[in-house]
């Protein structure tokens, strides 16, 4: 891999052990992957883990990196780990001190969107995919040694979906089902990524949405579920994408290698994978592995409680976080599914049944599984998806089913 001067320099050590070790570490994930170069980036979106041991080992190796007197390139976001632990929030404010301390900022920052073109380094799939899909960014999905170490130096191995070549479409799927909410299109994404699951480079065209339609609440809720099953990180979808306004460009001009269409009967196989023949849950989740509600859900969730309460056989709760928890608590939707019944995340669950919640889970995956319940409802196939490899039944259901199964105590009828 070709290096500029300053590259060989931070190389060899001459700016201080902190970029040294960044640098090497850049350098043997491009040599990897026959990168001829690296490139600069626009900003870096960090995760903590999954990391090697126990919680914290990513964050200790960015503190030790820290301390060395290096300091941050680029502007940075982030958010909490998905499914750690509580003490994973200790975590999370010792990945505050570095940003602050090394010139990142606050790692609440609101996401510092890129632009059409920019590269950028990312840990989580929804925002890799988010970026490179709909506005037309370049992002790799990075391991954390990868991630804290491109927001070090601002640079990232050119390779992978930084590269234009890499970035067309393969393999179609024509859309010929009405899709009407969130869980419709996290549906979808479930669909689409197992059907790719053996290919990260695999880049799907969506055709046939109505670009008028889309909301971008069903965007993300779609980047959310599509990396689940086979990392699928780069979509087109046709009318919507920067580089795939039409189905010619979005191939580059050649044809599909496979056409999938997606009608009713496809899209309700993802809602039979999640079903169940339990008459009652152990719990209905809005929000769950990682997923947090969005404003517009929220919104939902109240119009159909208000006035109205929740069986009290078992939890329901909702998974809100970060914006759309102030404006929830700022307009009154949160009082409104408190009087419901409705725990505000899994901790006031645990607080309800007097139990000590150090080193328990605010992720309602992990929760439930010591809880030792077996049925849970989801209004997003994310979390179906992961609980499902758990142990654990999962039940998909779009948000008014969830509502009324939270009601009425029974999942059918």
């Amino acid at each position: 891999m070709r290096l500029t001067d300053d590259e060989a320099r931070m190389l060899a050590g001459e700016y201080g052990e902190g970029y040294r070790r960044a640098m090497e570490i850049l350098v043997r994930l491009g040599e990897f992957y026959d990168a001829e170069r690296l490139v600069p980036i626009s900003m870096a979106y960090l995760v903590e883990g999954p990391s090697p041991g126990s919680p914290g080992q990513a964050t200790k190796w960015l503190e030790e990196v820290a301390d060395l007197g290096t300091t941050f390139k680029c502007p940075l976001s982030t958010a909490p780990l998905e499914g750690g632990t509580f003490t994973d929030y200790e975590v999370h404010k010792r990945l505050g001190t570095v940003f602050a301390e090394r010139g990142g900022g606050h790692p609440r920052n609101p996401f510092v969107l890129p632009v059409f073109g920019q590269h950028i380094t990312a840990g989580g799939t929804a925002v890799t995919h988010y970026c490179n899909s709909y506005i037309g960014a370049r992002s790799n999905t990075e391991d954390f040694l990868a991630q804290y170490s491109s927001a070090f130096v601002g640079k990232t191995p050119e390779y992978g979906y930084h590269l234009p070549e890499n970035r067309v479409g393969k393999t179609l799927f024509d859309i010929k089902v009405p899709l009407r909410d969130e869980t419709d299109w996290s549906a979808l994404g479930y669909y689409i990524s197992r059907k790719l699951a053996k290919n990260y480079w695999d880049v799907p065209v969506i055709n046939g949405i109505s670009p008028a339609d889309l909301t971008n609440d069903e965007l993300v809720a779609f980047s959310m579920s599509v990396p689940s099953y086979g990392a699928v990180v780069h979509t087109l979808l046709v009318g919507v994408s920067p580089e795939g306004r039409t189905l010619e460009q979005a191939f580059a001009g050649a044809k599909p290698k496979e056409t999938y269409v997606v009608g009713p009967d496809e899209l309700q196989s993802v809602f039979d994978t999640f079903s169940t023949s339990k008459s009652s849950p152990d719990m209905v989740c809005f929000g769950g592995f990682g997923v947090n509600l969005s404003i517009s859900a929220v919104y939902e969730m109240a119009r159909l409680l208000e006035g109205k309460k929740v069986c009290p056989d078992f939890p329901t709760v909702a998974m809100i976080d970060g914006t759309v928890r102030f404006v929830a608590d700022r307009t009154g939707i949160t009082d409104i599914l408190r009087k419901a019944g409705v725990k505000m995340g899994m901790p006031e669950v645990f607080e309800e049944k007097g139990l000590d919640i150090s080193g328990w889970s605010q992720n309602a995956v992990i929760s439930a599984k010591r809880m030792g319940w077996n049925t849970l409802v989801f209004a997003d196939a994310k979390s179906c998806h992961y609980i499902g490899n758990q142990d654990i039944e999962p039940v998909l259901k779009h948000i008014d089913e969830c509502v009324r199964i939270a009601i009425t105590g029974r999942i059918e009828g």
